[in-house]
């Protein structure tokens, strides 16, 4: 009875880390993407709402993209406006900031997490139980990526019907100060990133996530077949006795 309930447990684990794998796979590629970046600042025309230029823009993008991969503390992104260069960000901002990039890492912790013992699970399981293993992490596999659907699924109907008011509860929930409360109206972090581009990259990190999830179940599903019709080929040339 204990050794099928710590084996139960394992398996669950291993459904919730592929899950949470994927999605937060899917997140850090959205946070190191320049193109989806440009995207938010060409679709939401950015350019018009802050007076900077597009290749203005896109440069202070590659600055936060690699800002969340640096040591550095504070963001520190200049523009020239008027023939002046400045900081592009106030004080304010670039403290939040702050505060994001230590979320953003907490976030790469637990993908890398997630992957390493999505590994130890499935090299461990084929080293101790060989060939008899593949059903199982193959039944897990899909277990975990039905997971993932309805996981998306929920986030994607609920972005859809109150992103708002969920993205305002997740600054809540995320952060422990006000740093986040900018003015919307001198704000450039505000105006460079609309919640529009926020709800844009939420449906787009969840559409990859379920593509994955269905590519996982696809690959897993040919794999069977395959395997079953070896089997039949195996069995017809096979010689016959009696």
């Amino acid at each position: 009875m204990y050794r099928i309930s710590i084996n139960r447990i394992i398996g669950a684990l291993f459904i919730a880390a592929l899950a949470v794998f994927l999605v937060t796979s899917n997140v850090r590629l959205a946070l190191n993407s320049l193109p989806l970046y440009e995207y938010g600042f060409h679709h939401y025309e950015v350019d018009a709402a802050t007076g900077l230029s597009l290749g203005q823009l896109s440069e202070a993008g590659r600055h936060l993209r690699d800002y969340f991969n640096s040591s550095d503390q504070l963001l520190d992104v200049h523009v020239t406006i008027d023939s002046t260069t400045r900081s592009l960000f106030v004080e304010r901002e670039i403290l939040h900031m702050r505060d994001v990039k230590d979320l953003v890492w907490k976030v790469y912790r637990v993908q890398e997490g997630a992957f390493v013992y999505l590994f130890l699970f499935v090299t461990m399981g084929f080293f101790i139980l060989g060939s008899n293993f593949g059903g199982r992490v193959r039944r897990l596999f899909i277990t975990g990526s039905i997971l993932t659907l309805l996981i998306v699924g929920a986030v994607a109907v609920a972005s859809v019907l109150a992103f708002g008011p969920l993205f305002l509860l997740f600054h809540f929930v995320s952060f422990s100060n006000d740093l986040w409360q900018l003015d919307p109206s001198s704000s450039y972090l505000l105006r460079m990133f609309p919640d529009g581009f926020w709800r844009d990259a939420t449906l787009l990190i969840g559409a990859a996530s379920v593509a994955e999830a269905l590519g996982i179940m696809l690959l897993l599903a040919v794999m069977e077949w395959w395997h079953r019709w070896r089997l039949r080929i195996a069995r017809r040339k096979a010689p016959q006795f009696g």
